[in-house]
């Protein structure tokens, strides 16, 4: 592998190492944080979500196997989704989740840090994700 490739595939693996490590980080904090403000809340969608968002860590070592289109999707699909659907449920949606609507409570600042965050870090996961995909083509 030439040397600049080497070097691009470190720079972006540096980069998406922090950020996919901290929305996983983050999406944990929120699922316990949504399961006290909505007690209601299904456990099958709580592991579903802690399972589905492992799979941008598991892009990572893709990439680093030097896969970059399958490391790429595996990356901005699961974060892709979870920004549209996070982003219109906590932002945009008329429910109990609009951080914007929500009751006052002594959770509703941490919830509304934790979603903000979340979109932050799924919008930047989706650019790594998309320049790790972009890796494979042609110099």
């Amino acid at each position: 592998m030439h040397p600049r490739a080497t070097d691009g595939r470190r720079r972006l693996l540096l980069w998406g190492t922090p950020l996919v490590l901290a929305h996983y980080s983050v999406v944990i904090w929120h699922v316990a944080l949504l399961v006290k403000v909505q007690p209601g809340f299904p456990r099958t969608a709580i592991l579903l979500l802690v399972l589905i968002n492992l799979f941008p860590i598991a892009g990572l070592f893709v990439f680093a196997n030097g896969f970059p289109k399958l490391a790429g999707g595996m990356i901005i699909i699961p974060l892709g989704i979870a920004l549209v659907v996070g982003g219109y449920t906590h932002f945009l949606s008329t429910g109990s989740d609009n951080v914007l609507r929500m009751a006052p409570s002594g959770l509703t600042l941490p919830f509304q840090v934790s979603a903000a965050l979340l979109a932050l870090l799924e919008a930047l996961g989706c650019w790594v994700g998309f320049r790790i995909f972009a890796f494979a083509r042609p110099r």
